[in-house]
C-alpha cells in the first residue's frame, strides 16, 4: 500500500501540471488572470483584497507559461505538492510510520479537492498554506523554540494574503497561546509580531492603490455581507435549509464524495466500520467549528468550494482513525477508496482542462451569429471581456435599466441569459410572454456550480404587452 500510495501521489502531482485548467471561465477567475499582466484593484484585477501572494506566485509561473489562467492553476498545484510535507508529518504523529504515506495519499487524492486545486482560483494555494499553518500550530504547542512560536504567525499572514476568508483559522493561534499559558507581556509581543506580518502584505497592496484602497475595503466588505456575498443576511432561503445544504450537499455529497454514489458508498462503509473510534483533537475541533460557523453565516453556500478546509481536516482524521488499528477488511476499503477517488479525480481534472466551459461555449457560439444583436448577461459579460468578443454585450440587473439599454439597439435582436431572467422574476416581472429559448450551454457543474449551465433566450420586442 505504501508503494501504491506513492505512485498515486505522483499521478496527482503530474495532473496538477498537465491538466491545470487553461480557462478563466468565471468572474473571479478573470479577475485573477488579468492581474498577472496588470495589477490594479480599481479595475478588479484582481478584486479586493488583492491576494498578493497568490498573484505573485502566478506571475512567477506566468513568466514560463503564456496562459495566465493555467499559470495560476499550476501555482496552486505546486503549493499543494509542497503540502505533502506537513500532511506527512502530521500523519506521522497519529499513525504508524508504514501508514503515513497512505494517509498522505488519501488526503492529497480527494477528488473534489484536486478538481478545485486545478482551477485558477486562490482556494488551492490557500488550502496548501493551511496545511503548513496547521502543522505549525501543532509544533508550536509542543516546542519552546522562538521560531516555532513565530512560524504560525507568519504562515497565517501568508494564508490571509492568499485568501482573506480563511481568517477564522486565527483562532488556532489563540488556542496555542492559551495552551502555553503566556504572560501578558508575551501575549502583547506576539500580537505585535502577528500584526506586523499582516502589515507586510496589506501595506504593499495599499501602496499600489493609494488612498482608494481603504474605500475599496469598505465597499467590498459592505457588499459581501449585504448584497452579493451569499451570506445568511442575503439568503432568502430559511436558515434550516441553508444548514442542510451546507452539511449534506456541500460537505458530504460534493466535498467528500464529488457527487459520486460510488465514493459516497466507500465513505459510508468506512465510517460504519469505525465511527466510534473517530477522534479529533481539541485544536482541530476548534478549527472545524469556527470555520463551519463562518461558512454557515458568512460564505456563499452556492459555491461548495468554500468548505474545502472542512473537507480536508475531517477526511484526514477519518483516515487516521481508520489506520490506527486497521483490520484487513478496513485496509481493503481504504485501498479501494484510494484508488477510486484518485481515478475519479483525475477524470474530473482532465475533463475540466479539455472541455470548454459553458461561458466559453456561449461566447464562441455568439461570435458566429448573424448581427446585429446584443446579449444581456450577469457575470458572463466579464468572461466576454476577457475573451475580447466582437459582439455587444451588457451586464444588467434591473428590469428598468434593461428596458432603457435595449432601446439603444432598436434594429438588433435582443438576447438574455437565464440568470438575467431569474433576476427579473425576482423583481416581480412576468417575462414568460416575451422570451423564447434559443440554446443551452452546459459544462461541469462541479467546476462551476453557478455558470456551468446557461440558457439563452431571445427577447422578442414585438410581442411585449402594453
Amino acid at each position: 500500500m505504501r508503494m501504491v500510495s506513492i505512485v498515486l501521489l505522483l499521478i496527482v502531482y503530474i495532473s496538477y501540471i498537465v491538466y491545470a485548467s487553461p480557462f478563466a471561465a468565471t468572474w473571479d477567475e478573470v479577475d485573477f488572470a488579468l492581474a498577472l499582466d496588470r495589477y490594479d484593484l480599481l479595475a478588479m484585477q484582481p478584486h479586493f483584497p488583492g491576494y498578493p501572494y497568490f498573484i505573485f506566485g502566478g506571475m512567477l509561473v506566468h513568466s514560463l507559461v503564456d496562459n495566465p489562467a493555467k499559470a495560476l492553476a499550476i501555482w496552486n498545484g505546486l503549493l499543494m505538492i509542497s503540502a505533502t510535507i506537513p500532511i506527512y508529518l502530521l500523519a506521522k504523529t497519529f499513525v504508524k510510520k508504514k501508514y503515513t504515506w497512505v494517509v498522505t495519499a488519501l488526503v492529497q487524492s480527494l477528488s473534489y479537492v484536486t478538481l478545485i486545486v486545478s482551477q485558477p482560483m486562490s482556494e488551492g494555494s490557500a488550502l496548501a498554506v493551511l496545511w503548513w499553518y496547521v502543522w505549525s500550530l501543532q509544533r508550536a504547542i509542543h516546542s519552546d523554540r522562538l521560531y516555532a512560536q513565530l512560524l504560525p504567525l507568519w504562515l497565517f499572514s501568508v494564508m490571509l494574503g492568499i485568501r482573506l476568508s480563511y481568517v477564522p483559522f486565527g483562532i488556532g493561534i489563540l488556542y496555542v497561546w492559551w495552551k502555553r499559558k503566556y504572560r501578558v507581556k508575551q501575549l502583547l509581543l506576539y500580537s505585535l509580531v502577528a500584526i506586523a506580518f499582516q502589515f507586510i502584505w496589506i501595506s504593499a497592496v495599499a501602496a499600489t492603490e493609494g488612498t482608494g484602497f481603504w474605500q475599496l475595503a469598505l465597499s467590498f466588505t459592505t457588499g459581501h455581507f449585504t448584497q452579493w456575498g451569499g451570506t445568511v443576511s442575503t439568503d432568502e432561503a430559511p436558515f434550516w435549509q441553508r444548514a442542510v445544504v451546507l452539511i449534506f450537499y456541500n460537505i458530504i455529497w460534493t466535498g467528500m464524495a464529488k457527487q459520486s454514489i460510488w465514493l459516497l458508498s466507500c465513505f459510508v462503509i468506512l465510517l460504519a466500520m469505525m465511527w466510534k473510534q473517530i477522534a479529533i483533537p481539541p485544536l482541530y475541533r476548534l478549527l472545524l467549528l469556527t470555520y463551519f460557523l463562518w461558512a454557515l453565516f458568512a460564505q456563499n453556500i452556492e459555491k461548495p468550494r468554500h468548505i474545502l478546509p472542512i473537507i480536508v481536516i475531517v477526511s484526514f482524521f477519518l483516515f487516521v482513525s481508520a489506520l490506527q488499528s486497521p483490520s484487513r477488511l478496513r485496509l481493503t476499503v481504504v485501498f479501494v477508496l484510494l484508488l477510486s477517488q484518485t481515478m475519479l479525480g483525475m477524470q474530473a481534472v482532465k475533463h475540466q482542462a479539455t472541455q470548454l466551459p459553458a461561458t466559453y461555449q456561449l461566447a464562441y457560439d455568439f461570435e458566429q451569429k448573424e448581427k446585429p444583436f446584443i446579449i444581456f448577461t450577469w457575470e458572463e459579460t466579464r468572461v466576454f471581456e476577457y475573451l475580447s468578443v466582437s459582439f455587444p454585450h451588457e451586464r444588467v440587473f434591473s428590469f428598468d435599466v434593461f428596458q432603457r439599454e435595449k432601446a439603444a439597439f432598436p434594429h438588433a435582436k435582443v438576447y438574455v441569459t437565464d440568470h438575467v431572467i431569474k433576476g427579473f422574476q425576482a423583481q416581480g416581472i412576468d417575462v414568460r410572454p416575451y422570451i423564447h429559448p434559443v440554446r443551452t450551454y452546459e459544462s461541469s457543474l462541479l467546476s462551476d456550480p453557478v455558470y456551468g449551465h446557461i440558457t439563452v433566450y431571445e427577447w422578442r420586442e414585438g410581442e411585449e404587452r402594453e
